[in-house]
């Protein structure tokens, strides 16, 4: 669980002055603060976390390093809100990134900033969102607009679907119908109405090295109808860091001597 929120990738104090002056002989330049360790991680390393609440920003502006495109279909394009459906507006207060669900082809994208993961393992991605997406009310299987994930590893040049069996909470829950034009048809989805903000936890891969990972939030619409939207916050990527270390042997307890028998009186 997160303590605290702050803009992804903002600089936080080491808790070590050494891990920072090898941060710093490496090139890194934003500084992470290296939580204890849980037992996710295990004894030798700590929990690293990145975090983005969209709340340092006045709406409409997304935060910096975050980009929204439409690669079809009219404006608007992800912004922040804090206001308006589906409510409520934003899981931490008072903002959250928000797309709306329109009456027309569309394919909205919302990408968070590149990161990688120096000397990580273990990569988590933890995001909540509350969405009302055009829908099938005969079939709870079928969704009409919807949301998914993507990934890249490359730096945001190309991106893959991610895999069903990366969600460890809050998967995808329709199939996006193939007979209405929408860009993600016969695609998993998050679609129809989720009642509220609820949380989605996600592995990802542990790509160490530039250009690094960027995750894409992508809303598609056909043009049989439209809902209210989709809203995402409280965005938090973790992954265990530090170097591996060999637990130290305990010591080969030593033989007690056996005493010599008394004699008997």
């Amino acid at each position: 669980m997160i303590e605290t929120l702050e803009p992804i990738f903002a600089a936080k104090p080491l808790q070590s002055a050494v891990c920072l002056l090898l941060l710093i002989a490496t090139g890194i330049v934003l500084v992470p603060r290296l939580a204890r360790s849980d037992g996710r991680c295990g004894p030798c390393f700590g929990l690293e976390t990145r975090s983005e609440n969209f709340d340092s920003v006045a709406p409409p502006a997304l935060p910096d390093g975050w980009l929204a495109t439409n690669a079809l279909g009219p404006p608007p394009l992800w912004v922040t809100s804090n206001n308006g459906v589906p409510t409520p507006p934003a899981d931490t207060f008072p903002n959250a990134a928000f797309i709306d669900d329109p009456a027309v082809i569309s394919d909205k994208r919302l990408d968070s900033p590149s990161f990688s993961f120096f000397e990580g393992f273990g990569p988590q991605l933890s995001f909540r969102h509350n969405f009302n997406l055009e829908a099938s009310d005969v079939d709870s299987n079928v969704g009409f607009d919807g949301g998914v994930l993507e990934l890249s590893t490359d730096g945001g040049n190309t991106f893959q679907e991610i895999a069903a069996s990366a969600f460890l909470m809050g998967g995808y829950n329709r199939t996006i119908s193939t007979d209405r034009g929408s860009p993600i048809a016969g695609r998993q989805a998050w679609s129809g109405n989720s009642g509220g903000f609820i949380t989605v936890v996600v592995n990802l891969p542990p790509v160490q090295i530039p250009p690094g990972v960027v995750v894409r939030w992508r809303m598609a619409s056909d043009s049989s109808g439209s809902s209210e939207g989709w809203r995402v916050d409280t965005v938090s990527i973790t992954w265990c860091h530090g170097p591996p270390c060999t637990p130290k042997p305990l010591p080969t307890p030593r033989a007690r001597p056996t005493p010599a028998p008394r004699p008997s009186p």
